[in-house]
């Protein structure tokens, strides 16, 4: 398939390419690795008026230490993620997440910024025109219904990356530029939980940069997927546990990915796991918490149900690894 026509626009710095993302934000789109976006350009699911390359911008790939943590430029590759020895000794779950994206070819390409922004997947919707074609257009593509379940103005498109439910699990932010200028926010919040338009960027914004705090704790990441490789989660976990001296848990963080328009965090099983020990009980009780509270919703491919259960598994297998360890 080729790409439809566009204006290719290669900005020099990230204020100029907010500038021209913001003089026509809903014409325009930002370039980065591209395996989301080209892809989505061919099925004319999108069908930008301009292209704004962010790669032709120096010093947005880097992966560096300062006084706010660990400090990772938006364009920095998930191959070079996982190969930083930094992430790999000091977050080594953020590596496994980077080496679960797609194939190699989507890690030398694909970007950390690209990853956290990438759109929300649906079967109905990321199709080819000529699939599409045998039916209206469904609400997330500009039309009334949901095609999932078949009421109007409703989007059950999922979202299924990869980094954001690690990099939330280890309380990271992220640092956003627009013509405007700069602000900082914790990364939960890029997420509006709404399918159709599933980032919280306001008009012209770009993301800069993902700061990571100190390490502490443990954390862990698990996927379930089809295939073993090539494929977005059904349902992936990041699992973060801090323990106090006495080995009674201080603080937990549940992410899950692939269930909802956005990451879930499971707050109340969280607080379950506050000032106790992981035993058995807890594993139990914590899972059976978290199932519950989740709610995955009806997606394209897999029941509610489904996902609820492959859920349950993850956690389950992800507090009997932090058991051991």
């Amino acid at each position: 398939m080729r790409l439809p026509r566009f204006e290719y626009i290669e900005p020099r710095t990230l204020k100029e390419a907010a500038n021209a993302l913001a003089a026509d934000s809903k014409g325009s789109v930002l370039l980065a690795g591209g395996t989301d976006l080209l892809v989505s350009m061919k099925q004319r699911v999108i069908q930008p008026k301009r292209v704004i390359n962010l790669k032709t911008i120096p010093r947005l790939a880097y992966i560096s230490n300062g006084k706010e943590g660990l400090r990772i430029g938006a364009l920095t590759t998930l191959h070079d993620l996982s190969l930083s020895r930094t992430i790999r000794e000091q977050y080594p779950a953020l590596t496994e997440a980077a080496k679960e994206v797609g194939a190699y070819a989507h890690q030398v390409m694909g970007t950390i910024g690209g990853n956290l922004c990438q759109g929300n997947r649906c079967r109905f919707y990321n199709q080819s025109a000529f699939w599409r074609g045998v039916r209206r257009l469904c609400f997330k593509a500009g039309g009334e219904i949901c095609h999932v379940v078949r009421k109007p103005k409703e989007c059950h498109s999922t979202y299924c990356g990869d980094l954001a439910p690690v990099l939330m699990a280890l309380d990271s932010r992220i640092k956003i530029l627009g013509p405007h200028g700069e602000r900082a926010l914790p990364l939960k919040r890029l997420f509006t939980r709404d399918g159709k338009r599933p980032l919280s960027l306001k008009k012209g914004e770009v993301l800069k940069e993902i700061l990571i705090p100190e390490p502490s704790g443990k954390t862990l990441y698990l996927k379930w997927r089809l295939r073993g490789s090539l494929e977005f989660p059904v349902v992936s976990l990041a699992l973060h546990i801090e323990k106090g001296t006495n080995g009674a848990i201080e603080g937990a963080r549940i992410i899950f990915s692939g269930v909802g328009p956005g990451p879930v965090e499971a707050l109340e099983a969280e607080k379950m796991m506050v000032n106790g020990l992981l035993d058995e009980e807890m594993i139990e009780k914590v899972s059976d918490q978290a199932v519950r509270e989740i709610s995955p919703m009806r997606t394209s491919i897999h029941s509610p149900a489904f996902k609820r259960k492959i859920a349950g598994i993850l956690l389950r297998q992800a507090l009997e690894q932090m058991m051991k360890s």
